[in-house]
């Protein structure tokens, strides 16, 4: 996978010390992330996307290994590193070891479950498609129900969009570990 390094920087984080009272409202606890140092100079965008965000990862009816597993695919299937990375540690803390990581993010392997297998067939399928095929469809019916399958669908477009937001933006990764121990404490969803 190509690093951040590769996407030149062109939206630069925001120092937290020029938020203004607006931007330090909206992005709460979360000024020591990438993410939102550099989408909160677009302060109306960041409250649109932000909350659509939240609904699709931390108020989903998906179970977290299901909902890591569209993420990790996703990221991975769009070259996306920033994202990427963060969701590996996310998924440490849903309880995922080193090989479900890896395999879920290849798409493959021994350690996935044949639920695994479906829900990054579905993953694929929208990310090359945009649309799950029949099959798969009735497969993820199997185990989830149709509002269940409503937000993997829904996961996965807003991972698709992530991509193109921090590989568009050049979002480079955080380099203070300070900063990465304050986002694990908040990410309380997982």
């Amino acid at each position: 996978m190509a690093s951040t390094r590769d996407f030149a920087e062109r939206i630069p984080p925001l120092p937290y010390e020029q938020f203004t009272p607006e931007q330090d409202r909206i992005v709460g606890g979360w000024h020591h992330l990438n993410f939102s140092k550099v989408l909160v100079r677009h302060p109306a965008m960041y409250a649109t996307f932000v909350p659509w965000l939240r609904a699709c990862v931390a108020e989903t009816g998906l179970p977290p290994r299901d909902r890591q597993a569209v993420c990790l695919r996703m990221l991975h299937l769009c070259g996306d590193v920033y994202e990427w990375t963060h969701h590996v540690e996310i998924s440490k803390r849903t309880g995922l070891n080193p090989a479900e990581i890896e395999q879920m993010t290849a798409g493959e392997g021994p350690a996935l479950t044949a639920r695994d297998r479906v829900i990054l067939r579905a993953t694929a399928e929208l990310q090359r498609d945009q649309f799950v095929s029949d099959a798969t469809w009735a497969a993820l019916l199997e185990g989830y129900t149709p509002e269940q399958a409503m937000e993997l669908v829904m996961l996965a477009g807003c991972y698709l969009t992530m991509a193109m937001i921090t590989k568009s933006f050049g979002m480079q990764l955080e380099e203070d570990e300070a900063d990465h121990a304050a986002v694990n404490a908040l990410r309380t969803y997982t």
